[in-house]
């Protein structure tokens, strides 16, 4: 039987695997920023001994298993750090269903994307009439202060959006 086979190969792998398991623990014990990466470390370090051309004979093979381990964490501090996964928030089972479906989301989006388009349409005058009054919440009579028009020139120009605005998303309703 070659020196080569599968066999031989996964008992030599073995082998490192016993002998310097707790080496890698401890390395990556160190080193590591997450504690419960730890575990999938040391298995990412025997995945890759298994996947490289690993020397028939080793003069130190713990310096050997412990270049690839170095090798495996740079790997993860590189994935860690491109995936920013310090900034996301923990996962949780316990999100309220918001009963909303997926169409009515979509139906939403698509209302939304035809009242900016509507709007967009308006004149300017109007849309700014339109967007004190809605959006900011100010009252008529200071929509026409800040526009510098009367207060029944702002109350039509606010009328004329919202027929205008309804006329295009009557089919939303």
């Amino acid at each position: 039987m070659s020196e080569f086979t599968p066999a031989r190969l996964g008992l030599r792998i073995a082998s490192l695997v016993q002998d310097h398991g707790k080496a890698l623990v401890r390395f990556f014990d160190r080193h590591a920023s997450n504690k419960s990466d730890v575990p999938d470390l040391v298995q990412d370090v025997y995945l890759k001994l298994t996947k490289a051309d690993v020397p028939k004979n080793f003069d130190h093979p713990g310096s050997y298993v412990l270049s690839v381990a170095r090798s495996v964490l740079i790997d993860h501090h590189r994935r860690h750090k491109a995936r920013y996964t310090h900034s996301h928030g923990e996962l949780t089972d316990d999100v309220p269903d918001t009963g909303l479906s997926i169409e009515r989301v979509l139906d939403s989006k698509a209302m939304a994307e035809r009242m900016q388009a509507a709007l967009l349409d308006l004149p300017e005058r109007t849309r700014d009439v339109f967007a004190l009054r809605t959006l900011r919440g100010l009252k008529m009579a200071d929509v026409a202060t800040a526009m510098q028009i009367s207060l029944s020139t702002a109350e039509k120009h606010h009328a004329r959006a919202l027929a205008y605005l309804a006329e295009q998303l009557v089919d939303f309703r």
